[in-house]
């Protein structure tokens, strides 16, 4: 997890749920089918265009500096290189490197400046069980190989 390395900000935390945000609206919806649904109530004729985020427990700050206990994490739908946070499962628990909101490239509904999100052109995730972390890493060759890696070791790496 390169990224981690380079990173200024990368925690280890738990996956407490997701959110999905109306693009015409303020409204707030837990499901995805909740979302479309309210879509099509108040826009019948337009897009159904929506966002995700998921919210973060934090368990531990590994480098950088936060003092809230959660913290959100917005996706797009990567035409402007955020990452996609769907396959973040709720309560797992992951070490990421997310980017402060008021550095993307675009505001998706709801986003304040001081949320968060992943960068998807690079490794910004990696799940985190038993001690260990396991995913997909990008090797020396350029291509991702599965790996399963002790976490005190990828704390020595990237702090």
């Amino acid at each position: 997890m390169g990224t981690g390395k380079n990173g200024d900000f990368v925690v280890l935390a738990k996956v407490g749920g997701h959110s999905f945000h109306l693009e015409k609206s303020v409204k707030t919806c837990r499901t995805s089918e909740e979302a479309v649904e309210e879509t099509l109530k108040s826009e019948y004729d337009n897009e159904t265009d929506f966002y995700e985020s998921i919210d973060l427990e934090i368990i531990e700050v590994i480098k950088g500096y936060e003092t809230r206990k959660i913290i959100r994490i917005f996706a797009s739908n990567g035409a402007d290189c955020r990452s996609a946070v769907r396959e973040f499962e709720n309560g797992k628990t992951y070490v990421l490197t997310p980017t402060l909101s008021k550095y993307s490239l675009s505001d998706m509904p709801n986003e304040k400046e001081t949320d968060f999100f992943l960068w998807s052109c690079s490794e910004t995730s990696i799940e985190y069980r038993d001690n260990k972390v396991y995913g997909l890493v990008k090797g020396k060759s350029n291509s991702k190989k599965p790996i399963e890696y002790d976490y005190n070791k990828l704390l020595r790496k990237i702090t």
